[in-house]
């Protein structure tokens, strides 16, 4: 699967499933549907990849807990777009 179809798929899997917000849904569509702007930022589409993969509404309440929460992904989703 493509790089951006990958980020696509798993933003809108974890919106369905994991109460990933709508917000950050939205920001990542538009990294998503615009890959030649951000095809020299592959490191950090990767990076959002896994950290969206590993999104947890209540990231951070557990010890040695290793989910993300929304602000490090939209931290992420900031270093792409500029």
């Amino acid at each position: 699967m493509e790089l951006f179809e990958k980020l696509r798929a798993v933003a809108l899997q974890q919106n369905l499933d994991n109460e990933f917000p709508s917000w950050l849904l939205a920001e990542v569509m538009t990294i998503a549907d615009e890959p030649d702007l951000y095809e020299e930022k592959v490191h950090l589409i990767e990076l959002l990849i896994d950290q969206i993969d590993n999104f947890d509404p209540y990231a951070g309440t557990g010890c040695f807990d290793t989910s993300v929460g929304a602000e490090t992904i939209q931290s992420t989703i900031r270093r792409v777009l500029n």
